[in-house]
Parts: structure tokens; C-alpha cells; sequence
């Protein structure tokens, strides 16, 4: 086979072979490639004056005892040095007896493999691992979390490989949500993406979690404790626009309200109650472990008003869910709804003085406000802290292993909150009594 100094000029002069012939010129730089021209049209569409022009590299390939010729490009999509530089990377790989053929299927397989492992690692598909390993574990507001993420995160993140998203990317994220004026929920969030991350590299699905929680407090500020309790003019027209007549807060809404007040318990605790934790007999209800924050059982004396609220409550046929709208879930008390309660709080406020205004307050406010009333009335702090259902003292809590214990102390502090709100909402206790309209379960 002739030998020459292959250039882009000489190549472009090629001729086509001769029909149903093929012919080959070795390079003079490269030892073993060289080019093979045929009979055929250029099949990448090029306008070279021969036919089809490739370049190939002839060699024993994985120690065979013949040698044999192997493409390495095809010329006008391969550039001549392009293919020099890769029949010098093949003569090296035959040198240490490595087939360049093999190796490639190898790392066509190794590409592949990292292409499926990144489809696996993408941020939905851990997302959704995540939620449902939280679900299995009985986290609690898992359901919230999932809402979060899904909102939040999942547009700006789906299709992402977990392994390459940076704490810029969540810094984007949760500045989002304080440009829009919610810093409390973009501090929430972050924190709830540390928690994902840090899972995901204790699963091992990356080598080290990005969240940095001092960024976060540098670029978004810290949480500042809420020390927000409501007047008595606000807990009368709390009450009042909790009576179940105000537009968009029915009688179950209202009940939820009223009961927080009363108990002093968490949003879902009260709202995510069930017929099943209530024992009219003994007038508690027994929040389950599962659904705790402590992780222990925890029973909520019931007062006189707390019972009259709970016994109009509506009954469905094989629903379980104490605080149900249609019986197929519980009430789920979001923004719309205490938009609709502080429109009708801050209308009667109006009612008296018209250049009224109402503060602004969050459900958790309740709890605070009961919190604090139950020191007014002089009940001692442990006895308080086990109403509202705060972790005690480990030294205390490990004398007191009994969700029973104190009950009558803890039943007597919330008779004088009861006490103590009828007047301050000044009406007599019957009154508290919140008329409900529903379907009696047979």
C-alpha cells in the first residue's frame, strides 16, 4: 500500500475509486493509519471530489494473530489531525494490550451506567423516596413538608441530579420566598432542606449534604422568637367571629378555633383528631404517640365548653375524623381560612371604632395566648407546661411516665382558663356552645 504525507489539500483531491473498487494510502507521519477511499457517495453529504474517504488504523487488536483494519472516522466529519491523535491513542492502548474496542464498549456501558444511576438520583425520584420514608417513619406534617417541596422546590429542581445541586441553588430558593415578604417560611424551608439533604447523604445517595445553614442565616436573617398573645378585645372578637355565622368560617372551622383556645393544643392536634381519641366517659382526648410531637401519648382534659363544642360536632358514616367537612378528611385550616376569620375579627373591631386595626397573628398565637393566661391564673408552670404538652425537665419527665399524671391538676388549670375567657368574652357559659348542623351517623 502506498505511503505519503497525508494533508487536507492532497485529501480533498482524492479521486473515487474506480466502480466496485476501493483503494488505500497509508500515512507517512502515523504509522498504521492511513486513508481507504471508495466507489460511493460521501454518505455525510460532503463535497470532497472522491467517495467515500475514511480514515483506518490496521493493527492486531486484543493480541490476535492477524492484523486487522478498523475505522477511526470518516474525513469531513473526522479532522485529519483528529484522527491522527486517535490512531496514536490506539497504538499506545494495543502497546499495553488493551483493544481500543473494548475499551470503548466499556466506557459506553460506564457512561450509560452514570446516566441511569443521575436518572435515579434525580431530585423527584429522592424527593418522593424521602416523603415516603418519612411517611413509614410517622413524621410528623410530612403531608406539609411534601407540599412544601412540591411547590417550592420540585419546579425549579425536577429533572436535577441530587448530586449537583449547590447551596446557591437553595439559597435561590429560599430567597425566593423572602422577597416575598415570608422570612419565618423561607427559614422553615431551609431548614427542612438541610433535613433532605443530610438524609440523602446518610443514604449515601451523595458523598456530603450542601446545605449551610450559617449562609442561610446570613443571606436570609435569623428567626425571631414570636412572642405575639392576644388582648382580651381580640379574644371577645375572636370569639365572636367564631361563633360558626361568619362568611367562609362554618361551624367545623369555628370548632377547631374555639377548641385551640380552650386546650391550648397545636393546630393538628386538634384539627387532625379523631373520634377513636376521644373518651367522653373520662372527658379527654388522647393524642397517639404517632401524631405527638414528643413521640408519647398525651391526654387533653376536656372542659365543660370544650365537651359542648365536640358533642356538635357533625358525624359521618365511616369516617373516624372528629373535625370533617364531608367525611372523607379532616378540616384543614389554611390561609384562606384565617384570611376569612381576621376580615371577620377585624370587621367587629370596626363595629366600635372604625379606624380599628387588627395585628397581625398566627394559629400558634392561640396556644401562646393560652400558654401565658394559665400563668396569669397562677397555675404552677409545670402543671402549665403539661397542659399545652411540652416536653418537661428529663428529671421531672422521668417521674412522671404516666400520660394520666396530673390530670386533675392539669383538668383544674384549664376549668380557670374556661373561667377566666367566659368573662373576658363576657357571655355565660352556655353561650360557648357553638350550634352544628350535620348528619347523625346511624
Amino acid at each position: 500500500m502506498p505511503r505519503e504525507n497525508l494533508t487536507d489539500n492532497r485529501l480533498k483531491a482524492l479521486k473515487p475509486a474506480a466502480p466496485g473498487q476501493r483503494y488505500v494510502i497509508m500515512d507517512a507521519q502515523v504509522p498504521a493509519m492511513g486513508v481507504r477511499v471508495t466507489d460511493k457517495a460521501p454518505a455525510n453529504g460532503s463535497k470532497l471530489k472522491a467517495g467515500q474517504v475514511s480514515f483506518i488504523y490496521i493493527a492486531r487488536f486484543g493480541g490476535a494473530a492477524q492484523p486487522a483494519r478498523r475505522t477511526l472516522g470518516e474525513y469531513d466529519v473526522m479532522s485529519l489531525d483528529a484522527a491522527r491523535t486517535k490512531a496514536r491513542q490506539w497504538a499506545a492502548l494495543i502497546d499495553r494490550g488493551i483493544d481500543p474496542k473494548v475499551l470503548a464498549e466499556d466506557e459506553r456501558q460506564a457512561a450509560a451506567r452514570a446516566a441511569a444511576e443521575s436518572r435515579d438520583r434525580s431530585f423527584e425520584t429522592i424527593l418522593d423516596r424521602f416523603i415516603k420514608a418519612r411517611r413509614r417513619d410517622r413524621v410528623r406534617k410530612v403531608d406539609e413538608d411534601e407540599r412544601d417541596f412540591n411547590r417550592e422546590c420540585l419546579p425549579k429542581w425536577k429533572g436535577r441530579d441530587v448530586a449537583g445541586i449547590t447551596m446557591a441553588d437553595i439559597i435561590e430558593v429560599v430567597e425566593g420566598i423572602a422577597a416575598r415578604g415570608k422570612q419565618r417560611q423561607a427559614l422553615n424551608l431551609a431548614q427542612k432542606i438541610g433535613t433532605f439533604f443530610n438524609w440523602c447523604a446518610d443514604g449515601d445517595v451523595i458523598e456530603d449534604s450542601p446545605y449551610r445553614p450559617k449562609r442561610v442565616t446570613t443571606d436570609i436573617g435569623k428567626k425571631d422568637m414570636r412572642s405575639r398573645v392576644l388582648s382580651d378585645e381580640e379574644l371577645r372578637v375572636f370569639w365572636s367571629a367564631t361563633d360558626g355565622t361568619a362568611e367562609g368560617i362554618g361551624n367545623v372551622y369555628s370548632a377547631v378555633y374555639r377548641l385551640l383556645l380552650l386546650t391550648g393544643q397545636r393546630l393538628n392536634d386538634i384539627a387532625e383528631a379523631s373520634w377513636s381519641e376521644i373518651d367522653m366517659a373520662k372527658r379527654v382526648l388522647v393524642i397517639p404517640a404517632a401524631r405527638f410531637k414528643s413521640d408519647r401519648d398525651h391526654v387533653v382534659p376536656l372542659t365543660d365548653d370544650a365537651v359542648a363544642i365536640i358533642e356538635k360536632l357533625p358525624r359521618f358514616k365511616k369516617c373516624d375524623w372528629m373535625c370533617s367537612l364531608d367525611g372523607a378528611a379532616p378540616a384543614t385550616i389554611g390561609h384562606k381560612v384565617k384570611q376569612r376569620l381576621d376580615a371577620a375579627m377585624l370587621s367587629k373591631l370596626k363595629e366600635q371604632d372604625p379606624e380599628a386595626t387588627l395585628p397581625a397573628w398566627v394559629n400558634h398565637d392561640l396556644r401562646r395566648t393560652a400558654r401565658t393566661r394559665l400563668s396569669r391564673l397562677k397555675v404552677l408552670p409545670d402543671v402549665a407546661e403539661m397542659v399545652i404538652g411540652h416536653v418537661l425537665p428529663k428529671i421531672v419527665r422521668n417521674y412522671v411516665p404516666d400520660p394520666f399524671a396530673y390530670i386533675d391538676d392539669k383538668r383544674d388549670a384549664l376549668a380557670r382558663w374556661e373561667g377566666s375567657l367566659a368573662e373576658i368574652v363576657g357571655q355565660p357559659k352556655a353561650s360557648n356552645v357553638i350550634p352544628m348542623a350535620g348528619r347523625a351517623a346511624p
